[in-house]
């Protein structure tokens, strides 16, 4: 079993509404739920101390997670959530499954930007976490400026500049993955072609990875997250307790 960590409203003790149904269905499954006010840096109820204690809950950065490491141990260790959570900490072991990129600050990316504009007419520029939604595919260097400012983002700010690529209509698949385990959401299956790349990101507890398709079909990594602040989508929330979650548990209750 877990200590399961979820978000509590700011300065009070209860539990952030978006939250309840995970922790209904934690608590069905045998876990221990606690809550974290990430503004006062609290902890409200007691973790049972000789279970894992597991995250999950809105997105962290590193220092808001080390603040968390430092209030209780947490199965998933700083280092290892920026491994999943940060782009510049997947991206070199899944590279060849995914479009090519660059880990560039945001003062010096320009060439690279107008290099994949010259190639391919447009490009993909995000955060290390997070995209910037319809602003991410930029035609032109003046589009690239625009993103810059429009998102205040810093001179010395790193952005991950992919080159575009064409998809189908297929939808998104996001998976959750326990060590090199992936689970799918109603039951499906990880793409074959793809699986040498959760060898290369074993050494991680939880996490997950989204599937896209070309237009000839062939599957291709979108991205990898943290399983601990990454959403559902598909997914319930039952399902998730029921397959991932419970093969994290059990691994975890033989591993210590």
């Amino acid at each position: 079993m877990l200590n399961i960590l979820l978000p509590s409203l700011p300065y009070q003790r209860v539990l952030d509404p978006m939250w309840q149904d995970e922790m209904e269905v934690a608590q069905r499954h045998g876990h221990n739920v606690c809550l974290f006010d990430a503004e006062q840096e609290k902890l409200y109820r007691p973790l049972k101390p000789e279970w894992p204690t597991l995250y999950r809950g809105w997105m962290l950065t590193a220092a808001e997670y080390e603040q968390l490491a430092q209030l209780t141990p947490l199965l998933v260790p700083t280092a290892m959530y920026l491994a999943s959570h940060q782009a510049s900490g997947w991206y070199d072991a899944v590279a060849d499954f995914t479009p090519r990129s660059q880990v560039l600050k945001a003062d010096g990316a320009i060439e690279a930007v107008a290099a994949l504009l010259d190639r391919d007419g447009r490009c993909f520029i995000k955060g290390l976490s997070k995209s910037y939604e319809a602003d991410s595919t930029v035609h032109s260097l003046d589009e690239f400026r625009q993103l810059l400012e429009k998102h205040a983002v810093a001179d010395g700010e790193a952005l991950f500049v992919r080159e575009f690529v064409e998809l189908s209509a297929q939808p998104e698949q996001r998976f959750f993955v326990v060590r090199d385990r992936a689970f799918g959401a109603a039951g499906s299956a990880f793409p074959m072609v793809l699986r040498p790349a959760l060898a290369a990101l074993q050494s991680r507890w939880f996490y997950t990875v989204d599937v896209a398709y070309r237009l000839d079909g062939q599957p291709l990594i979108i991205e990898v997250g943290d399983g601990q602040v990454s959403d559902t989508k598909a997914w319930t929330v039952a399902e998730l307790y029921e397959t991932a979650m419970k093969h994290l548990s059990d691994l975890v209750s033989a591993s210590f």
